[in-house]
């Protein structure tokens, strides 16, 4: 297992310097589509996001190490070959994927999106990211869209109902014998203890929930790694491989160490950390 707060060194067939670099020009190329405008829109349904509140920028460039260690464990069980992100979002990790060379598809649902995000569609599309517009929350799936590897990275947590259909749906785009790397927040991070001792909520303030438009799309439910393997093993497949890992709580081990020295300690535990993920076999 990586190590919580270093980026993966080489895997087989995975070159992390090379990842990481192509990751952040990614992040350089689609936020110059980003727009006060855009941002409002997101945050009409989760108000958290608002400008000012929520640095989207700052989350996808911290968010390196996610994706780095999302490669890495791909490429360590028999790599990747046609793949797709589920709920890719704003697309940097596609972006990075198909600059690398990797035939490259991502899903979302396109009419939650006003016309202000076509450029960035557009731009996503003309640089080799296939978009399927799809919502694997409701809608059947595409008949003919199968994959030898899926991801589904930050998107568990925004739905607040059964998750019986998406697994479906999403076992429906994964060809028999394939992978899936599924990552969630873990409510058991050391920072949400410890607000939770102290008598405050480890989930969404309820201000943020109180001022958002219907549906609230941001965190409903977080996880803990029990809960990540007993869904695994409801939706039919074979754990490969678990990682834990921070990634907003990094840069050099004395410096963390004299901004938060409890939770540099509690990191070394892997159930404290704040990302829980899961590389699983499909039957």
């Amino acid at each position: 297992m990586a190590h919580a707060d270093t980026v993966p060194a080489h895997g087989q067939g995975f070159d992390a310097a090379r990842f990481c670099a192509t990751y952040q020009r990614s992040v350089d190329d689609v936020f110059a589509f980003l727009t006060p405008a855009m941002q409002l829109e997101l945050a009409r349904h989760c108000h958290g996001w608002r400008p000012g509140a929520m640095d989207f920028r700052a989350y996808f460039a911290a968010s390196e190490l996610r994706y780095a260690i999302a490669c890495e464990s791909l490429h360590e069980h028999d790599g990747l070959s046609t793949l797709c992100d589920v709920g890719g979002f704003f697309g940097v990790f596609a972006l990075t994927l198909a600059r690398l060379g990797y035939p490259i598809a991502m899903t979302e649902a396109l009419a939650y999106y006003s016309q202000a995000f076509t450029p960035l569609f557009r731009y996503l599309a003309d640089n080799g990211v296939r978009i399927i517009n799809y919502d694997p929350f409701g809608s059947a799936p595409p008949e003919n869209d199968r994959f030898d590897t899926l991801t589904v990275m930050a998107v568990l947590e925004h739905y607040p109902h059964s998750l019986e259909i998406f697994m479906a749906n999403v076992m429906h785009l994964l060809k028999p014998g394939g992978k899936i790397y599924i990552e969630v927040p873990n409510i058991a991070y050391w920072p949400k203890r410890r607000a939770l001792l102290a008598g405050r909520t480890p989930l969404v303030p309820v201000s943020d929930i109180y001022r958002s438009a219907v549906p609230f799309i941001g965190h409903h439910h977080e996880f803990t790694l029990t809960e990540l393997h007993e869904l695994a093993r409801l939706a039919g497949l074979s754990p490969i491989a678990v990682r834990q890992y921070n990634y907003s709580f990094r840069g050099p081990f004395y410096k963390r160490l004299i901004s938060d020295p409890l939770l540099c300690l509690m990191s070394v535990l892997p159930s404290m950390r704040e990302c829980l993920a899961i590389l699983a076999r499909r039957a």
